[in-house]
């Protein structure tokens, strides 16, 4: 026994498969049919991707009680989830049947709150991932990270969390010499969250051998052609012979072996509950696009969103005419969104809901685009409020014409409120981004003919895409835009301030008409 009892004290899945320690209505856990599962712990950071009911989670809540029970940290187990109510209802319907089904845990328990699991005089700390407001300032912060230490730090579902949630999480290791940090969760959007975390890791797949060809199949990557349908049975299927092959067989496999990070992508397709029959009826029967992501995230673990939510290139660059862009006019509207460098998107309103861009381009600072703003005639710009890291504040009040900085919210039921005495234009997040979305699916919008510059502002409006969310507690549905792949959305948002900026405008009919020009008062900025 003695050799098994080490290796029990290192590995938390073989320690569970061999005590049999029992979950959620006294099932043991089993590691049979689930082979996939082992080789998932013991990494410094790691990223999984996942379908539903895989397993995954199970294996987290494990391997943290192990950690506890052969006291392998010396601080806290952070286990996180997007809202206090989840990470609260976790502990209840997961962790403490774990406690409360195997008495032999239960006894070294100090504390079981909804909140704190004592194992062994080690913690689990469940953790809502939400940032709150500071005062009455627009600072945030995330209250339950506040002084908390820890070796480990789990989050689960990670895409529903902000980054910077994330970072302040990743701040609570810095006193750990162990600092293991695992993200996990069902991908959403493509390029985006748990997603994004496994692209950038070493892409482990379960790749499986043929017993006939000896070919490899990962049946996530080949679906649906991994599912053939043999003798009224649809079958785990060789991609290259067809012959039959079993989940058990397989191993992981990196795509990129050399990269610090392990990341890994758990279909639906390996677990030993999964249905092929549902599966396949349903991939072949489903008309629903709604439908097809969810199957596609829940079942293949692959981040989707419904086609109509996302720009692509060909429906940005169907707008371009062939006059090239403007250097200068006159009374245009302006949307700048601010980084490191200023997208800007200028243009004029053509008509109720129509648009004509005139120049796209990025300036490196305020000086560059006031000049260049003078040329064109700027009657009414945009911002981004913050972050106000060119001095927006200085931009709006040395310019001559009327500058109005953005705040957007999500909650805002009204139409945009232009403040003339702030300056401010409070507005809701959404609208804005499904105003951009439609001008340019409805054809309303035209651009300058196509050049790199402008096939670079194509490929940046399809970086920000609208997904359906389901609240923690109350699933209710509610809908958001997020940024996709490099998050290098600017333009899109630029392009939302330029049509804010032109709502305070009448229609221009006919370009080129001679107008009475704004005096120009000096420019100074601090």
């Amino acid at each position: 026994m003695g050799e098994i009892d080490d290796v029990i004290a290192v590995d938390p899945l073989i320690w569970a498969h061999h005590r049999a320690v029992k979950l959620a209505g006294g099932i043991p856990f089993s590691l049979d049919g689930r082979k996939y599962l082992v080789g998932l712990t013991g990494h410094k950071v790691s990223h999984i991707k996942k379908g539903s009911q895989v397993g995954a989670t199970t294996l987290k809540f494990l391997d943290a009680v192990h950690g506890c029970v052969y006291l392998k940290y010396t601080q806290n187990i952070l286990y996180m989830m997007p809202t206090v109510k989840a990470a609260e209802k976790m502990s209840k319907v997961a962790f403490s049947p774990i406690l409360n089904q195997n008495g032999w845990i239960k006894r070294m328990v100090s504390n079981d709150s909804a909140g704190i699991k004592t194992i062994n005089g080690r913690s689990i700390l469940f953790v809502g991932g939400q940032q709150e407001s500071v005062s009455d300032s627009r600072a945030k912060d995330c209250l339950q990270l506040k002084s908390v230490s820890a070796d480990v730090v789990l989050r689960d579902e990670v895409d529903a969390m902000e980054d910077a949630v994330v970072e302040m999480s990743k701040q609570r290791l810095n006193n750990s010499l162990q600092r293991i940090e695992g993200n996990f969760g069902t991908p959403m959007v493509p390029g985006f969250g748990i997603d994004a975390l496994f692209e950038s890791g070493t892409q482990n797949k379960w790749q499986i051998p043929c017993g006939s060809c000896g070919s490899y199949t990962c049946l996530v990557e080949s679906f649906p052609r991994s599912v053939l349908l043999v003798d009224d049975k649809w079958r785990r299927s060789c991609l290259n012979c067809g012959a039959e092959i079993f989940v058990d067989n397989g191993d992981w496999q990196p795509d990129f072996p050399d990269r610090r990070e392990q990341s890994f992508w758990i279909s639906g397709l390996l677990s030993p509950r999964a249905d092929l029959e549902e599966y396949m009826h349903r991939w072949n029967h489903t008309k629903s696009d709604y439908a097809v992501v969810e199957f596609e995230r829940s079942i293949l673990g692959r981040a989707s969103i419904e086609s109509d939510c996302q720009l692509g290139v060909h429906d940005v660059l169907t707008m371009c005419q062939p006059e090239g862009m403007r250097t200068a006019a006159h009374e245009t509207c302006q949307g700048v969104d601010v980084g490191e460098i200023l997208h800007v998107v200028t243009g004029i309103r053509t008509g109720k809901d129509k648009y004509r861009i005139l120049h796209i381009g990025e300036f490196g600072s305020f000086q560059e685009l006031s000049v260049f703003n003078e040329k064109m005639g700027v009657k009414y710009c945009v911002i981004d409020k913050g972050p106000d890291i060119h001095g927006v504040k200085a931009f709006q009040d040395a310019e001559p014409y009327r500058v109005y900085r953005c705040q957007y919210s999500e909650n805002q039921m009204q139409k945009p409120n232009f403040d003339r005495k702030t300056g401010v234009v409070k507005c809701n997040r959404n609208e804005v981004c499904d105003n951009v979305h439609a001008v340019y699916t409805g054809e309303q919008i035209i651009l300058p003919r196509e050049t790199p510059t402008i096939r670079e502002y194509a490929l940046a409006m399809t970086k920000t895409a609208k997904v359906t969310d389901h609240h923690p507690d109350t699933g209710q549905p509610k809908t958001r835009w997020v940024k996709l792949g490099d998050k290098n959305d600017h333009y899109f948002h630029a392009t939302g301030y330029f049509m804010l900026a032109c709502s305070q405008t009448p229609p221009i009919r006919h370009e080129g008409r001679t107008t009475n020009r704004i005096k120009i008062r000096s420019r100074h900025y601090v």
